[in-house]
């Protein structure tokens, strides 16, 4: 974790079971219902590489994006922007 990190270590630890409980209620919804979802998961995102320098992370938060079909500005891990 970053030094004057606003989340600390025990968030991004319980990241997976977070998103998971958060994606898994709309998975089966209209676009409508999951765009709150994704617009919370991109800023999670932006958060994330400000925070947490872990790939896991980043991976993680990607893969609920593109479960909910959101395909917008997902970036590889292997993009210059990303510090690990």
């Amino acid at each position: 974790m970053k030094e004057g990190a606003a989340r600390g270590p025990e968030f991004w630890d319980g990241l997976a079971d977070h998103v998971t409980a958060t994606v898994e209620p709309v998975l089966r919804r209209n676009r409508r219902a999951r765009e709150p979802v994704i617009a919370y998961l991109r800023a999670l995102k932006v958060l994330a590489r400000r925070e947490c320098d872990s790939r896991e992370v980043i991976q993680i938060i990607a893969s609920a994006r593109r479960l909910l079909g959101d395909r917008d500005e997902i970036e590889t891990l292997n993009e210059p922007s990303f510090r690990a």
